[in-house]
Order: C-alpha cells, then structure tokens, then sequence
C-alpha cells in the first residue's frame, strides 16, 4: 500500500509505502521547517471513489496536534485522545493559510498523531484506531 503526503500549498508531495519511510518523510518536513509555523500534512489513500480518502495531521508544534479523517463515501471527523483535555490554540500552516487549530481540535499528543498517520497507511485509509472521532464538534 502506499499513500501521497502533501504539505505547504500541495506543491510539496512525496508517497511513501512503509511506516519507516512515512516517519523520515515526517522528521524531514518537521524539521526542515522549525522557523515556520507548524504544518497540516495531508495522507491521501488511494482509490476514495468520489471523495479522497484522506487524514490531517499537524506536524511542528512542540506538545499538541490535530487530525482530521475523511472517509470514501465523504464522511468525516476529528480526532482526539479521550484522556486528554484540550490543548492550546495555536496557528498551522494549512496549504498556505495560517489557521487556528482551538483547544477542543488539539486534544491530541504529537506521538498519538504520528501513530494515526502509521495506522492510516497501514489500513490503506481507514479511520486510525489509535484515536476517538468526533462528528458532530462544531466551529
């Protein structure tokens, strides 16, 4: 299985195909762009059918992170860690826009996100266990 990463304003990408390799592609962008506000990468699966089967994760930040799922029939949903209170707000790079992540979006570690994006990969797309989602949180 293999999956695209983007970052910036998507004119960045790569695909990878092992968790080894999804890992680098992360420290790279992560510390390649420490001066910068921390990024939104985008794991798009392949095959999503109308809609791409698609994770976000915040990558840069020092303690928090975000994650967003959207499934193949266009579902989608926020995660976070249950035992976690909301984190900070903070500003991320989201394909060239500053965007303000709110507490009840960064109820998740750097660690945790990093291991959603492992299970994304390794399920070719499927919402990551390693997270609770939220589909009716508003803003």
């Amino acid at each position: 299985m293999s999956i695209d990463i983007t970052w910036e304003r998507g004119d960045s990408a790569t695909s990878v195909s092992t968790v080894a390799a999804l890992d680098a592609t992360l420290d790279t962008i992560s510390h390649a762009h420490t001066a910068h506000l921390p990024y939104c990468v985008t794991l798009v699966a392949p095959g999503g059918g109308d809609f791409p089967v698609m994770l976000d994760i915040c990558i840069g930040h020092p303690e928090r992170s975000i994650a967003y799922h959207v499934a193949a029939d266009g579902s989608s949903a926020w995660g976070y860690q249950p035992d976690l209170k909301p984190g900070p707000t903070f500003t991320f790079d989201y394909a060239g826009t500053p965007t303000d992540a709110w507490p009840e979006r960064t109820r998740l570690t750097n660690t945790t996100a990093r291991e959603a994006a492992r299970q994304f990969l390794a399920t070719g797309g499927q919402r990551p266990r390693a997270l609770a989602w939220e589909t009716g949180l508003s803003r």
